[in-house]
């Protein structure tokens, strides 16, 4: 249950970033047959999202106190996973050779790489949200679990077991205009798009997303901000542990979206805290 846990983390973290001083809270929460797996103890993160110029900085809050905390620096293309119970900061690149802000190439409706696919789609459908006009896209993504997990940080087997199965996402972002930051959340969406940086991510995270890159790609391609996602993750393939997920049902995720502020945001936030150990 970890890794799909971890595996949700990540894609929601890949998927809320801002560039202006802003700061973003989201909660995240997960209801259905797979959420079983947890014996019923499955944590509610509050994801609290902090942007200043080409920086971001999301603090994931488990239960009580905050597990992991991710600097996103799109300028120097590093990004710092922080744990705070550790005391200690691990820093990676992403690929060389990507501008930030650079055109990021054109995405098709459905887009694949690697163990990804994905489609981000306008509905045309509207709603009000807390007071807030948000217009509804539609999106799919598919996760080939083999291709996830076939890092070095698996066991053969548990990978060769992983082999065939897919994680399928489906649901609705319903994404607002009106909100403190937008313009510029557009900007760095943008400018994320054309770095790898999930990559990097995945480096240090030992959550491999393939193809991660096209899917940050379709949200550069929102005009505004995610607001509430709401969708259904099951799983599709074919062996003992697709039979078994099955057998548990489809899990419902909503990722909302509980304040937004355009207060000042000190640079200290961005950077590896004193006492911390930087691990290579």
């Amino acid at each position: 249950m970890k890794r799909w846990f971890a595996t949700l983390l990540v894609f929601a973290v890949c998927t809320v970033v801002v560039r202006a001083d802003v700061t973003v809270v989201q909660t995240t929460t997960v209801e259905g047959g797979m959420a079983a797996m947890a014996g019923g103890n499955v944590p509610t993160p509050t994801m609290t999202t902090r942007m200043k110029g080409l920086r971001s900085r999301t603090d994931v809050d488990t239960g009580g106190a905050v597990s992991v905390i991710t600097i996103t620096d799109l300028a120097a293309k590093q990004i710092i996973i922080l744990r705070p119970d550790q005391k200690t900061a691990t820093i990676a690149s992403a690929a060389p050779g990507a501008t930030p802000g650079a055109p990021a190439a054109p995405v098709a409706p459905a887009a694949a790489s690697g163990g990804v696919d994905a489609s981000m789609t306008p509905t045309g459908k509207s709603q009000t949200i807390d007071g807030i006009k948000c217009d509804e896209y539609a999106f799919t993504t598919s996760l080939d679990m083999g291709a996830m997990t076939g890092g070095q940080k698996m066991p053969p087997e548990a990978a060769a077991a992983m082999q065939g199965v897919k994680m399928m996402m489906a649901g609705s972002m319903w994404v607002a205009k009106d909100l403190p930051g937008v313009a510029d959340y557009i900007a760095y969406q943008k400018a994320s798009a054309s770095i790898d940086m999930s990559g990097a991510a995945a480096g240090i995270s030992g959550v491999n997303l393939p193809g991660m890159d096209k899917v940050m790609k379709a949200m550069g391609s929102l005009d505004g901000m995610a607001y509430l996602t709401e969708m259904t993750m099951k799983v599709e393939g074919t062996g003992q542990i697709a039979d078994m997920m099955k057998q548990m049902g489809p899990m419902k995720v909503t990722i909302r979206t509980t304040s937004i502020k355009a207060d000042a945001l000190s640079d200290d936030l961005f950077k590896v805290p004193d006492g911390y150990t930087v691990v290579k």
